[in-house]
């Protein structure tokens, strides 16, 4: 049984609100910024790859001199935490010399001089969650976990296994006269909100797109398509290899239909069609329109060749040696390239296409903090969250990571304006994945399963829709 949380009603309205504020002063600040930063940053599942994490295969951040997480003056009122043993236990998402873990390394760093708290640090990779599965059940407490927001969701906070975080918005972040509660936008915390408190502290704002190079499009003479039909066409004028794909990645291939039943049938279309206990919800005409437009694509022979056994980052590494078009991804796209894109590349994205009648939205993918319920110094992990948002330590994940992040003070990433445009310019926001992911992992799974056959025409469009809608029936009929 699963907890109950407020994310599958999101309030779109304050949503939209606030991630306008965001990301339109971010521009601000970051077209003040003089600094040369270029390039920018799922994997999805713990379990599958760390492919989409903006950071396997990223440059060495440059030498700054030791810039990587500046560190702000501070009035030395940060408390110790009382009670416990100055020691704090932290499982993160990111490999050693990842610049998102070099950024973070020199937050503890820093921390650990200003407050006497030891942090315990390990670097687990895109398996996070299996190594706090193990220490938790050896009934080894960690007191902070960080990692993207859905899996973090599905794992620990729709069990029950988090404590709210409603105490560290009324933390005075140290080094700044503000709280944190005055800078990190309610909209954001709210999607994963229980009993409308918060239980993820976001760090990291992604989304995803289209993604292309701007040289590429003007010297094919192909205007940016912005309908589904248009993006069809602009990808079989593109010619060979016009959309590079990596099939052995199930959470990329899921992308397509995700996207398209989003434009299809709104936010929340494919949360509804996953929880519908009868499965019937499967067989809905916004549904079969977004079934329809995949099949389009695959047999429109736009896919790479071989795309169905393309192992990642080789789809990519050839979208960015110019060999390919278009490559659906998330925003980390630009930093996970940089180091091998051809002279020149321009990082362009395209908002998901729209379909004839459908809704425009905006996917946004957070990467957070949670703490655990079992944790032993819950307070030392509430002061080290409120001292890494600090607007000059979080900067490190702009200047160095190439990564968004949820404060509205702090600059863009240049190859990632067009995500904040486009998060600017949506009327509405989603959760990755319409929050199937988060709200039903196992689910997820069987859905990604299927989603690979109707991916690589092993299977019909009806045969699809047929066997999703038992599958899930079958699903619900066994919790």
């Amino acid at each position: 049984m699963t907890r109950k949380r407020d994310g599958g009603r999101p309030p779109w309205l304050a949503f939209v609100t606030a991630l306008l504020a965001l990301v339109l002063v971010a521009a601000a600040c970051g077209n003040d910024d003089d600094s040369d930063v270029s390039p920018t940053t799922e994997a999805v599942s713990e379990s599958e790859s760390d492919a989409g994490d903006g950071s396997a295969v990223a440059p060495e951040p440059e030498d700054d001199g030791g810039a990587v997480a500046p560190e702000p003056e501070d009035d030395g009122d940060t408390p110790e935490p009382e009670g416990e043993d100055g020691t704090l236990r932290y499982f993160s998402m990111w490999n050693e010399g990842e610049p998102q873990q070099e950024v973070l390394q020199g937050i503890i760093d820093s921390f650990e001089e200003d407050t006497g708290v030891e942090v315990d640090v390990l670097w687990a990779g895109r398996e996070v969650l299996t190594s706090v599965r193990a220490a938790l059940s050896a009934g080894d407490p960690v007191d902070l976990i960080g990692f993207e927001a859905e899996p973090l969701a599905g794992a620990l906070v729709n069990t029950g296994e988090t404590r709210s975080l409603a105490s560290v918005l009324e933390q005075q972040i140290p080094g700044e006269d503000v709280m944190v509660g005055d800078v990190i936008p309610s909209s954001f915390l709210d999607i994963y909100a229980v009993d409308g408190e918060p239980h993820i502290m976001p760090y990291v704002v992604n989304s995803s797109g289209i993604h292309y190079d701007g040289r590429r499009l003007t010297e094919l003479g192909i205007e940016r398509p912005k309908t589904w039909d248009e993006f069809i066409a602009a990808s079989l004028a593109a010619g060979e290899n016009a959309v590079q794909h990596d099939g052995l990645i199930n959470f990329y291939n899921a992308y397509w239909l995700y996207w398209l039943i989003v434009r299809h049938g709104g936010p929340g279309a494919f949360n509804a069609a996953a929880s519908d206990p009868t499965g019937e919800a499967w067989r809905s005409d916004a549904i079969a329109g977004a079934v329809e437009d995949l099949v389009e694509l695959v047999e429109s022979g736009a896919l790479a060749e071989g795309y169905e056994g393309s192992n990642w980052p080789i789809a990519q590494q050839e979208w960015a040696n110019g060999n390919g078009t278009f490559n659906i991804n998330g925003t980390w796209l630009a930093s996970e390239t940089a180091s091998y894109s051809s002279e020149g590349f321009e990082y362009r994205l395209l908002p998901f296409p729209t379909t004839e009648g459908g809704f425009e939205s905006a996917e946004v993918y957070q990467i957070g903090w949670v703490v655990p319920q079992a944790a032993d110094s819950p307070r030392a992990a509430q002061d080290f969250i409120a001292y890494a948002l600090n607007s000059e330590r979080l900067a490190g994940m702009v200047d160095v990571a190439k990564n968004l992040v949820p404060r509205s003070d702090i600059g863009v990433p240049p190859d990632l304006q067009d995500a904040v445009d486009m998060l600017a310019a949506s009327p509405a926001g989603h959760r990755p994945y319409d929050g199937v992911q988060g709200d039903y992992p196992e689910y997820w799974i069987e859905f990604m399963l299927l989603d690979d056959q109707l991916f690589f025409g092993q299977i019909s469009g009806e045969e699809f829709i047929d066997r999703i809608a038992a599958k899930t029936a079958e699903y619900w009929d066994s919790q």
